[in-house]
């Protein structure tokens, strides 16, 4: 039979028999004086097999050995694909685990679980989508870099600007942030950077001291780049003098 009827017989594609060939756990049949390959009852017991096997979950790339192995004494393999099955159904059960979280607090999916609660405050405090936007990336940027040794300590400090009397403050500093336009005055933005560094210079400067031990020297610069895509220019300007601004707030306080 023609590698078509083959594939028709064994519920496949002729695609599928070619990655079978590739990957030697299907033999070549040599071609007849016609040109095409001739495959036999045997390939297609085989592509049966190998079929059985891969719905399982065996990868194709270790069959050959499986299939050509003499004996029925099968207790080994099955062993390994029950325990592949139960770390999978682990695995499953965890990530059910993640999207209810993330389900409870109404978060963006792409965002980590621990951050869900408050990343959906932010979100839900952000005067404008763009905000929204860039508020969600930097916290997906941030969780990530710190790893999962500094996870708990950004969670912390999330949790910390979740307070409601903090984020009101915050509410009302984004609100007048998100509006500011390229152009605004060099009074407008001091007016600004003030507003903040008075409301959150002691916060921040608590802040800094919990998360000390953390490494953020690649974070803050790709955070700084990713700002700088998303944000105006006087919004950019606005952010560079707070940070300068909440720095010498922590000096004088020290």
């Amino acid at each position: 039979m023609r590698s078509s009827e083959l594939a028709a017989l064994a519920g496949v594609t002729v695609r599928t028999l070619r990655h079978y060939h590739q990957l030697g756990i299907l033999d070549e049949p040599p071609r007849s004086v016609n040109g095409y390959r001739e495959y036999d009852v045997h390939h297609l017991v085989r592509i049966l097999r190998i079929t059985r096997l891969a719905s399982l979950g065996l990868p194709l790339q270790g069959l050959a050995e499986i299939l050509d192995a003499p004996g029925d004494d099968s207790s080994a393999l099955l062993d390994e694909l029950d325990a592949e099955v139960a770390a999978q159904i682990e695995r499953l059960e965890a990530r059910r685990a993640t999207i209810a979280e993330l389900r409870r607090w109404n978060a963006a999916p792409d965002l980590p679980s621990e951050l869900a609660p408050y990343a959906a405050l932010l979100a839900a405090s952000a005067s404008t989508s763009e905000i929204a936007r860039f508020d969600r990336e930097q916290t997906i940027l941030l969780s990530h870099l710190v790893g999962p040794s500094g996870t708990e300590a950004i969670t912390a400090l999330y949790a910390r600007f979740a307070d409601p009397s903090v984020a009101e403050v915050s509410r009302a500093f984004t609100e007048r942030f998100a509006a500011l336009p390229p152009d605004a005055s060099d009074d407008e933005i001091a007016a600004l950077v003030e507003q903040l560094v008075t409301s959150f210079g002691p916060l921040v400067r608590d802040l800094r001291l919990e998360i000390a031990e953390l490494d953020l020297s690649t974070a803050t610069a790709l955070l700084t780049d990713h700002a700088d895509d998303m944000l105006n220019s006087a919004q950019q300007r606005a952010l560079a003098l707070i940070e300068q601004g909440l720095l010498e707030h922590a000096d004088d306080a020290g």
